[in-house]
């Protein structure tokens, strides 16, 4: 069977598996994985932690997230999301994803924001074109120094992306229907970044680095401007200024 089945996790035993997960996605040391009780305490006072799971019982996949507060509005912070390598490309993400929006509206909340790394292409597409999330906010060096196998070496910089969860566009995605189209308009820009920044961070350190210097300025300067991004495709973002504020 080449499915899996998503279901909140609330056991020990499955929440251990989560921190074995977190392990296995990342190269996390032992310092940086969420630990089992954290995510009980979570689950126990409105956060979510859901998993994906194989035929044979196996947690493929996770995403956890909490309920939080920012500028007088309630929201859902989407914290981890992660597949195992063996399962990546199968629709796993999209399905968690698909089910914490679920878990969020049934908390009266129509509003989840999360963080990735904004040189990470596929991330940038799974988010922006897949969801239909958008992005106008950027952290310098948001984590500090990582040590895990993913983030090693340079600057920890994140985008963070506001997905409307009742937005028509992202009730169109989540029913893999065709989502009205978006007007680039003719202030949009477009910002290219690597297709393989993994790769370039392995071989050549310093080449990443001045990649991430580069990016910044240029989302920096773009979100001061009052652009924001709207969607990744053919290998860059696609930024357009939002004059009216609102969210789709």
């Amino acid at each position: 069977m080449d499915d899996v089945v998503i279901r909140p996790l609330t056991a020990l035993a499955d929440l251990r598996a989560v921190e074995t997960l977190q392990r296995e996605v990342w190269g996390m040391p032992d310092l940086d994985v969420v630990p089992t009780h954290h995510l009980l305490a979570a689950g126990s006072a409105g956060g979510v932690v859901l998993g994906a799971v194989d035929d044979a019982g196996t947690l493929v996949g996770f995403c956890y997230g909490f309920v939080g507060l920012r500028d007088g509005r309630t929201l859902f912070y989407s914290h981890m999301t992660g597949v195992a390598e063996r399962w990546r490309g199968r629709d796993v993400g999209f399905k968690l994803k698909r089910a914490q929006r679920e878990a969020a509206l049934a908390r009266g909340l129509d509003w989840m924001v999360w963080t990735y790394d904004p040189l990470l292409a596929a991330n940038a597409r799974f988010n922006l074109h897949k969801l239909g999330a958008r992005a106008s906010r950027y952290y310098v060096h948001y984590y500090g120094e990582m040590p895990d196998e993913l983030n090693r070496g340079v600057d920890s910089d994140r985008l963070e992306v506001d997905w409307s969860l009742r937005s028509q566009r992202v009730d169109a995605l989540m029913c893999g229907e065709m989502p009205p189209p978006r007007d680039d308009g003719v202030d949009a820009l477009r910002l290219d970044i690597p297709a393989d920044f993994d790769a370039i961070r392995r071989a050549e350190p310093s080449r990443a680095q001045a990649w991430r210097l580069r990016t910044r300025e240029a989302f920096q300067r773009a979100f001061a401007e009052g652009y924001e991004a709207i969607d990744f495709v053919q290998g860059a973002y696609v930024l357009r200024k939002n004059v009216s504020g609102a969210r789709e």
